[in-house]
């Protein structure tokens, strides 16, 4: 599992990065559902960098493949094709792609770091660029969508130092979500011969 060497491209390469691509998609779907009240809403990104982990890690660990964890993030960021998210979790692709090629796709410090990179990237271009940049227009969707008392908790959750915090607490749920992705590597998919 420590090892950093690379090999080259395979087809079950890119079958272990879309499976992981959709396993990434359905956990963040079953986090949006948390969007059904402001103060819970919140947790979205923090919650999936913490579950999502694993997907990525695997991904990493079992290609070895720097290539594949671009890909990995290139295809997560396309979700609900809104252009800062895309914008923000390509630029971090890039980023762990030069991190992963010069440390390898298997290590365990570069994958953590990578991880917690792409999450923040991707919390602040999907969930907070909306709140910063775009805020009368996001506030009055919201409102439309959920009712008076959601617009109210949404305006006074939307300031600079919330956002601030909240990419805060995204980078350490990542840290975390890594750290539980280490522990299941090496308790059941390093013994199941998987990695």
């Amino acid at each position: 599992m420590s090892e950093t060497a690379t090999r080259p491209f395979q087809m079950k390469d890119l079958i272990t990065c879309a499976l992981m691509v959709v396993c990434a998609y359905v956990i963040y779907f079953l986090c949006a559902l948390l969007s059904f009240t402001p103060y819970t809403m919140v947790l979205v990104c923090p919650l999936w960098a913490v579950l999502a982990a694993i997907t990525f890690f695997l991904v990493g660990v079992r290609t070895r493949s720097s290539r594949m964890l671009f890909v990995f993030m290139a295809a997560v960021s396309l979700s609900g094709l809104y252009p800062p998210n895309m914008a923000c979790g390509l630029i971090a692709a890039i980023a762990c792609l030069l991190l992963t090629r010069a440390r390898g796709a298997a290590d365990l410090r570069a994958l953590t770091a990578s991880w917690m990179l792409y999450a923040v990237a991707t919390a602040f271009g999907g969930m907070y660029v909306p709140f910063l940049f775009f805020s009368q227009q996001t506030i009055a969707s919201y409102g439309s969508m959920h009712g008076e008392a959601y617009l109210e908790t949404l305006t006074t959750m939307s300031t600079p130092w919330f956002v601030a915090v909240m990419l805060c607490v995204t980078a350490i749920c990542a840290f975390i979500g890594s750290l539980v992705a280490r522990k299941l590597l090496k308790k059941h998919f390093e013994k199941t011969g998987v990695v």
